[in-house]
């Protein structure tokens, strides 16, 4: 085996784990099953990336891969909130919710009709802003209950990221699902062009 295609591997285990949270947490009493598989798959997110960038493993089958898993993972944690969990959403948070998927879907959007294809931008805000969601979900499962203030916080700093990625994909000329801010984009830009060997004279 390739040890390049480890990235990968590690973007494939998280899609089964994340499919278990569900049913790890609402038909089972003790949350312990539930935690391993969520570490299981935060660990393994964590890695795939890391391990891609330190060892220069990067393709475009394994961000697309990261893609799927990243949005399995999303899918099934939301999931296992509304099944386990005991709360009533106030107004804000759902206003949070219905404004991200409105950003979301505008964005594959784009990435379609402007590039012909689908996947997101795996800009550093998106990754860092649900870094506090991920940390508390386990929390949230354990207590049974949601807090609405810092999830509408946290949602709003998810729904900025991906405002970020709107930006970035309406300046993008040419597709590159691992820019990583709107700040790097400017700076490759104003990059100047390499400079070209003179010819070399030839003799007469």
């Amino acid at each position: 085996m390739k040890m390049r295609y480890i990235p990968n591997i590690l973007s494939m285990v998280r899609i089964p784990f994340s499919i278990a949270f569900p049913f790890l947490a609402y038909y089972l009493k003790s949350p312990v099953p539930f935690l391993v598989a969520y570490g299981i798959a935060g660990a393994a997110d964590v890695l795939d990336g890391f391990l891609a960038r330190k060892f220069h493993w990067e393709s475009k089958l394994g961000a697309k891969m990261d893609s799927i898993g990243d949005t399995v993972f999303l899918i099934f944690a939301i999931l296992t909130a509304l099944l386990t969990l005991d709360f009533t959403f106030k107004w804000y948070v759902l206003a949070a919710l219905g404004v991200l998927v409105a950003v979301r879907v505008t964005n594959a959007i784009i990435t379609r009709v402007k590039f012909k294809q689908w996947g997101f931008i795996h800009n550093l805000f998106v990754k860092y802003s649900a870094l506090p969601i991920f940390f508390l979900m386990p929390l949230f499962i354990a207590k049974r209950t949601v807090y609405n203030v810092p999830l509408a916080a946290m949602l709003v700093l998810v729904i900025l990221a991906s405002v970020e990625e709107t930006w970035i994909l309406k300046l993008m000329v040419d597709y590159d699902m691992n820019m990583k801010s709107i700040y790097h984009m400017k700076k490759l830009k104003k990059r100047p062009a390499p400079e070209l060997d003179a010819p070399e004279e030839v003799p007469v």
